[in-house]
C-alpha cells in the first residue's frame, strides 16, 4: 500500500510514516494512557455432562462484548483432549496432587461419571494450544492484515486509531491539527492492548456435585462406629437436601495478552521488504507470545426444574439465558480483578450523568466510577461519581425492555462532556 494511495485518512498517513519509521514504543511503559482493548474470544469444548451441545449453541449466540474492538481469529472452540500433560510434563512444571486431593478427585469423578472436572491443569493444556497452533501470530497478522504472499496494510489500525479518538480528537484531525506524536501515542498502545480469553462451560443438575459430597462424607462417616456414624450420615443427608435443588451453570475463564514491546516491532520490521511487503517465511519463523493475566470462575443458581420451565421458556430458552449471563459474569470479575482488561464507558448524559451500562457489568448501585476526559489516548481525571441504586438499567441477555435503557449517577462535575469517559474505580 502506498502513501499516496486515495482514501487514507490524515490519521492513517501519519501513523504509516511512524510505523514505517520504528517509532514503536512499549505501552506498558506509559501508564497513564487508554485505548480501546482488541479481543478474542474462544470457547473449550466439554461435552461431558447432559446439554453439552444446548450450552455450545448458547455460547455461540453469545453477543461479542462491545466495549472491545472484534480481533477473533480462528474457530471459536478449542478441543484441549490432544493438549493433555504428560507425566514428564506435570513433573518439570512442578504438579503434585496431595493423597487428599487424589481421594477427592477420585470419589467426585466417580460419583458424577467425570461431570465434575479437575481444572488446575487447563491453563497448562491451553498454553500448549497457544503455542503450537501459533495463537500469537494468527492476533499479529492480523493486525498488519498479512495475506499469504506476505503483502500487508494498515487498514485495521487506521480502523481501531477513529474508534480510540475523542470527539475532540476527531475535529483536531479534520483540521489537520493532531500532531504527529499524538497519533504516535494512540496507536503505539492499540497492539499491545490485544487479549484473548478462553472460557469453559458446564451445565449440570446441583444433585450431582450433591451427591457425590454426600458420598464423600459417607465414606468418612464409615469409619466411625454406632451413634458417631449415624449422626455424621444424617448431618451429610441434610447437607444434601440444601445443595441438590435446582441446575448451576459454571464458567471458567483464563485472561491471556499479547506481548508486545520495541524489541518486538524490531524483529517484525526486519522481515518487511517494502512498505507493502513482508517475507512471508522469516514472518512465520517469529516467535510471539501470550502472557497469562489471571483466571476467574464464576457459577450462577438456576432454582426452577427444566422440564417445569421458567413461565413461557423453553428449555433451550433457559439453558441460553443461563449460559450467556453467566459468560458475562465471569467476564465482568475478569475487568474488576485486572486493571489492564477495564474497560471504560462512554457519557450519553452529564446533567444527570448517565451512561450505558448496567447489570450485565455487575452494577447493582452505589459503585463509584471516574470521570475522565480524554486527549490523544491519554486520560486525565477530573472527578468522582456513585451509580444511583433506583436507577440501574438492566440490560442482561434476555431481560425484558426496561423504562430506561441507560445507568444514571449521583453527582456533579460543571468540566465533564458527554464525550468523556467513565470507568470503575475498584
Amino acid at each position: 500500500m502506498k502513501f499516496q494511495q486515495r482514501g487514507f485518512s490524515l490519521a492513517v498517513m501519519y501513523f504509516m510514516a511512524i510505523m514505517l519509521t520504528g517509532s514503536v514504543a512499549n505501552a506498558q511503559e506509559t501508564k497513564e494512557g487508554y485505548q480501546r482493548s482488541s479481543l478474542h474470544i474462544i470457547n473449550i469444548e466439554n461435552l461431558k455432562f447432559d446439554n453439552a451441545a444446548k450450552v455450545q449453541a448458547s455460547y455461540n449466540k453469545y453477543p461479542f462484548p462491545d466495549k472491545y474492538d472484534d480481533h477473533r481469529v480462528g474457530a471459536n472452540s478449542v478441543n484441549l483432549d490432544g493438549y493433555k500433560l504428560t507425566d514428564e510434563e506435570k513433573a518439570a512444571l512442578g504438579i503434585k496432587e496431595s493423597e487428599l486431593g487424589k481421594g477427592l478427585s477420585a470419589a467426585l469423578s466417580s460419583s458424577t461419571g467425570g461431570i465434575l472436572e479437575n481444572n488446575s491443569q487447563v491453563k497448562y493444556e491451553l498454553d500448549k494450544f497457544i503455542k503450537d497452533q501459533k495463537v500469537a501470530q494468527s492476533l499479529v497478522k492480523k493486525w498488519y492484515s498479512i495475506k499469504d504472499d506476505g503483502t500487508f496494510d494498515f487498514t485495521v489500525f487506521n480502523d481501531r486509531i477513529k474508534l480510540s479518538m475523542s470527539e475532540e480528537d476527531k475535529q483536531r484531525v479534520q483540521q489537520a491539527a493532531l500532531a504527529n506524536t499524538e497519533i504516535d501515542k494512540m496507536s503505539e498502545k492499540l497492539i499491545n492492548n490485544t487479549f484473548v480469553v478462553f472460557t469453559k462451560l458446564n451445565f449440570i443438575s446441583n444433585a450431582v456435585p450433591a451427591e457425590a459430597i454426600r458420598q464423600i462424607a459417607y465414606s468418612q462417616a464409615n469409619k466411625l462406629s454406632g451413634m458417631l456414624q449415624d449422626l455424621a450420615k444424617k448431618a451429610a443427608d441434610k447437607l444434601y437436601e440444601k445443595t441438590s435443588e435446582g441446575y448451576s451453570v459454571w464458567t471458567n475463564a483464563w485472561l491471556y495478552k499479547l506481548e508486545w514491546n520495541e524489541q518486538i516491532y524490531t524483529d517484525l520490521r526486519k522481515t518487511m521488504s517494502s512498505r507493502d511487503k513482508l517475507d512471508i517465511n522469516a514472518f512465520n519463523a517469529l516467535n510471539f507470545n501470550l502472557e497469562f493475566i489471571g483466571q476467574e470462575k464464576a457459577n450462577s443458581l438456576v432454582t426452577f426444574s427444566l422440564k417445569k420451565g421458567e413461565g413461557d421458556r423453553t428449555e433451550d430458552e433457559i439453558i441460553e439465558l443461563s449460559t450467556v449471563r453467566n459468560v458475562d459474569k465471569v467476564f465482568t470479575k475478569l475487568q474488576r480483578e485486572y486493571e489492564v482488561f477495564k474497560p471504560l464507558y462512554q457519557l450519553t448524559g452529564v446533567d444527570p450523568f448517565s451512561a450505558k451500562l448496567g447489570m450485565k457489568e455487575g452494577l447493582e448501585g452505589g459503585e463509584k466510577f471516574e470521570i475522565l476526559e480524554i486527549r490523544g489516548g491519554e486520560y486525565n481525571k477530573i472527578g468522582t461519581i456513585e451509580v444511583d441504586k433506583n436507577k440501574v438499567w438492566d440490560n442482561r441477555y434476555g431481560a425484558p425492555k426496561q423504562e430506561i435503557e441507560q445507568t444514571y449517577f449521583k453527582g456533579k462535575n460543571k468540566d465533564a462532556r458527554e464525550w468523556f469517559y467513565v470507568r470503575l474505580v475498584k
